[in-house]
């Protein structure tokens, strides 16, 4: 049986619903009304009690193969030459941005002591898959070209990401290891599997906990809309790839996610691959822990846990 939501979690739902800011299921309302409706919540998560101060935010525009895009450079301290961490959102890959995940990456770049590099990659339905994995893949390279004239050090790198931007800090993990660059990977939450049909989602997917099934599913066949979709294919199923040589790897995610399933068998099959890892399963804790660092200690915690581990991986002689 799973554990009950924790109580300040349930405070901020509470909070949640009665500011407005709940949120409707995207599968039930379409694009558009869900993506005003994320508008709102984001503002409010967003709302400032006084953005975290590093000692640079930095934008810069990325070519890549379906044009340029931003990303945003964010240095805690005034060194450079410093590791950095790639982070990629969450947001089914639909929604959000470099300014929604602002205040969070101010917090992992100051808890890590390392630069933070948020990608802004586009979204469906304007830009289906593999557009985001293509972005990804040519922020992940500027970096390792052109970092060092934009105060990183590319041969100390991370990545991390949150729901859909696990998937792709994965899969880019996977294909960048070789160059010996890649250090760690901190991955929240995330997509690992293509099918909806783990124990996990039967037992918890019914929107008790937020993700539905059919919420899951609209995300997939809009984001693959137009492709034969490889269940093994370790763009959108990365728990499926040549996972053997990554560095230390991170894996957290709820009890309470009905992804709690994929983030298990991407630790079964890390185990099997011999990388070192672990796996954070945090009790009473839904999908998007992350989200909400404004109004919940746990998340703030759980943010500051990523920057240790990074800031130890990054940071090794």
């Amino acid at each position: 049986m799973p554990s009950p939501v924790d109580p300040g979690l349930q405070a901020v739902f509470d909070e949640l619903k009665d500011v407005g800011a709940a949120l409707p299921d995207p599968a039930d309302v379409g694009v558009e009304a869900a993506r005003a409706a994320r508008a709102r919540y984001y503002a409010y998560l967003n709302q400032p009690d006084g953005v975290l101060a590093v000692d640079e935010v930095r934008d810069v525009m990325i070519g890549g193969p379906h044009g340029s895009f931003l990303t945003r450079l964010y240095f805690p301290t005034d060194e450079r030459g410093v590791p950095v961490t790639m982070f990629i959102h969450g947001g089914g890959w639909w929604t959000g941005d470099v300014e929604v995940y602002d205040q969070i990456c101010r917090r992992l770049a100051i808890e890590s002591g390392c630069a933070v590099a948020s990608i802004d990659y586009r979204l469906w339905p304007e830009h289906r898959f593999p557009v985001p994995v293509d972005e990804t893949m040519a922020a992940a390279n500027w970096i390792l070209e052109e970092g060092a004239a934009n105060g990183l050090d590319p041969a100390r790198i991370a990545f991390c990401g949150d729901s859909a931007g696990a998937t792709l800090a994965l899969y880019a993990g996977c294909e960048l290891k070789e160059t010996g660059a890649v250090q760690a990977l901190a991955l929240v939450y995330g997509v690992y599997l293509l099918d909806v049909d783990t124990p996990s989602w039967q037992e918890i997917g019914d929107g008790s906990f937020g993700l539905t099934v059919a919420q899951m599913q609209w995300i997939w066949d809009g984001y693959l809309e137009g492709h034969d979709a490889d269940p093994l294919d370790p763009r959108i199923a990365p728990a499926h790839a040549d996972l053997s040589g990554l560095p230390y790897t991170w894996v957290m995610v709820g009890d309470l996610d009905p992804l709690v399933d994929d983030s298990r068998l991407l630790s079964e099959n890390l185990s099997a691959a011999g990388v070192p890892h672990q796996l954070k399963v945090e009790e009473g804790m839904t999908h998007f822990i992350w989200m909400w660092q404004r109004l919940y200690q746990r998340s703030r915690a759980s943010i500051a846990e990523a920057g240790a581990i990074l800031k130890r991986e990054l940071r090794r002689d």
